[in-house]
């Protein structure tokens, strides 16, 4: 797109930010990449990405931008991390986060010796803790890296994967939080392409779209002017 991006912007992620994907120099490439855009980035981490608090150098800081912490390298100070899962404030708008979901090609990444992060999806523990931290809350926007189960694009599914051994764990998670909290939008990534999968629910690809954009876009549905 044709979009020119100031220092003043903030731009989301919702994972695959490639940042945290080798855990080598070739990380370091991508990143200075990034560091020569004036605009701040903020990531949502994807299942191929390492946990931003396990690369070497990474320090967790609070950010007034977003109200609450986010991982950061003082190298790349335009980089930023949310935490696997937290409660944010952006621009006055409460925002839920929650990062990690399965990679379905786990096996053929182990077979060829590629990068493979085993703590990719939340663990037992952080999804109980996630829960209680965001059951029965009401949210303007959640922004998740996978989707909650019943919005999977089924469509999009590689026919070379065997869908029943996908592991849903995140996905029926998300479900189940889903149904238990408010919300006026639910951004998601991971699938590989840019619609609505639903009403109040966005995936998002390689499209930008301004926040209050969105939140417009589904107050407006719920007034009538679908």
């Amino acid at each position: 797109k044709d979009e020119i991006y100031t220092e003043d912007d903030n731009i989301i992620i919702l994972g695959d930010d490639g940042c945290n994907f080798f855990n080598d120099k070739r990380d370091k490439y991508t990143k200075q990449i990034i560091s020569k855009l004036p605009s701040t980035f903020y990531m949502v981490r994807g299942n191929h990405a390492m946990r931003p608090q396990n690369v070497k150098g990474m320090e967790l800081v609070y950010d007034e931008a977003v109200g609450g912490e986010v991982y950061m390298e003082s190298e790349y100070p335009n980089i930023k991390y949310f935490k696997d899962f937290g409660i944010y404030y952006i621009d006055g708008k409460s925002v839920a986060v929650i990062g990690g979901a399965y990679s379905v090609d786990k096996w053929y990444r182990i077979q060829c010796g590629w990068t493979w992060w085993e703590d990719e999806q939340l663990s037992d523990a952080e999804r109980d803790e996630c829960y209680k931290m965001m059951g029965w809350k009401s949210f303007d926007v959640v922004l998740s890296h996978t989707c909650p189960y019943k919005w999977r694009p089924v469509d999009k599914f590689l026919a070379q994967i065997d869908q029943s051994q996908v592991d849903t764990t995140m996905e029926r998670f998300l479900e189940a939080l889903e149904e238990n909290i408010c919300y006026r939008v639910w951004l998601f990534g991971h699938y590989h392409d840019d619609r609505i999968e639903a009403p109040h629910a966005e995936m998002f690809f390689k499209d930008t779209e301004k926040l209050d954009s969105i939140l417009e876009r589904w107050d407006n549905y719920e007034k009538g002017d679908k």
